[in-house]
């Protein structure tokens, strides 16, 4: 069964960290869905590439999500600024979804305040922001923790990948 999972978007995403992760959860039946701050809207990527945002936080309210995937990048410290992004990301966790970030994405992660407890991994230079919200960082490629898939950077994204999809289901 498709799932629906938010991919979220902000101008200065990784470019590679948001397409690699989309067309692998299309290729897999699933249905992946661009949410971002303001939509519709273009954003652009850090290497040039753009999306166009086709959903806010705000209109997927009522519709439940499977998961959420953000991608790096700056967008994630700029996503962070959100209520309604850091809102759905919690909720989604919250209502038994998964959550997966990669790189800077452990940003976001922070601000939603769902990493007290859990096991974690992201960019290094985010390890301290981590640990002070609670979370034990690691460093590995891929760490699965309660539902929190955190990778490190774009290497890691086949590890990344097969996860999601693993707690997903093809």
């Amino acid at each position: 069964m498709a799932k629906k999972i938010a991919v979220l978007v902000e101008n200065d995403f990784h470019d590679i960290e948001f397409w690699y992760p989309f067309y692998r959860l299309q290729e897999s039946g699933h249905d992946p869905v661009v949410v971002a701050p303001v939509a519709p809207k273009l954003y652009k990527g850090r290497y040039g590439t753009t999306i166009d945002a086709s959903y806010d936080a705000g209109s997927m309210a009522g519709r439940p999500l499977d998961g959420v995937v953000i991608p790096g990048g700056w967008a994630p410290d700029r996503l962070r600024m959100s209520a309604e992004i850091t809102g759905l990301v919690r909720n989604t966790y919250n209502s038994g979804g998964f959550i997966a970030g990669i790189c800077h994405a452990g940003s976001l992660l922070v601000s939603c305040g769902i990493l007290q407890g859990k096991t974690v991994t992201s960019y290094p230079s985010l390890k301290d922001d981590m640990i002070l919200a609670g979370a034990t960082w690691v460093d590995r490629e891929v760490v699965n923790s309660e539902r929190i898939i955190t990778s490190r950077r774009p290497s890691d994204l086949p590890a990344f990948m097969a996860e999601i999809i693993s707690i997903i289901g093809e």
